[in-house]
């Protein structure tokens, strides 16, 4: 029994660090979402909740924007602020451009359910990414970010 026991620990923790059906840490679907690919401007919908429909409010300001490039495509990196605390669930989604080379997406984010104090703008600040891959971006040269009350723009 002692020595069956060194050999199962090691079974285990070798199991462990697999992505089979074996591994215990594999049981349970939590939903893990991947990144998401670029979606090409003119196949995209507007800025909509995918249950009711309504529109997202953008946040208020665009403090930064970085296209960092990665094998196989870029990171798209925003930091934005929303006009109180505790808006949650911030996205970046396409918008359909008529302007060629140029990807534009609403920087969203849903509202609080109930008041929330304004706060500092550090305590608002929102930061949202997502990945673009070279396939979905090519012909795209700009890429555009639009909040309430600024745009802002990288080129790849």
């Amino acid at each position: 029994m002692i020595r069956s026991l060194p050999v199962a620990l090691c079974a285990v923790l070798l199991v462990s660090g697999c992505g089979s059906r074996l591994n215990p840490m594999n049981w349970f679907d939590f939903g893990r979402a991947g990144p998401a690919d670029a979606i090409n401007s003119e196949d995209s919908a507007p800025a909509e909740l995918a249950t009711g429909g309504d529109v997202l409010p953008l946040v208020a300001g665009l403090k930064s924007l970085t296209a960092e490039p990665i094998p196989g495509g870029v990171i798209l990196h925003a930091v934005g602020v929303s006009p109180r605390q505790a808006y949650h669930g911030a996205e970046l989604m396409p918008v359909p451009t008529d302007e060629a080379g140029v990807m534009v997406f609403d920087f969203v984010a849903l509202p609080p359910d109930g008041p929330s104090a304004v706060g500092s703008e550090r305590s608002r600040e929102l930061t949202v990414a997502t990945k673009l891959t070279n396939r979905g971006l090519e012909g795209i040269r700009l890429l555009r970010v639009r909040s309430e009350s600024n745009t802002l723009s990288v080129r790849r």
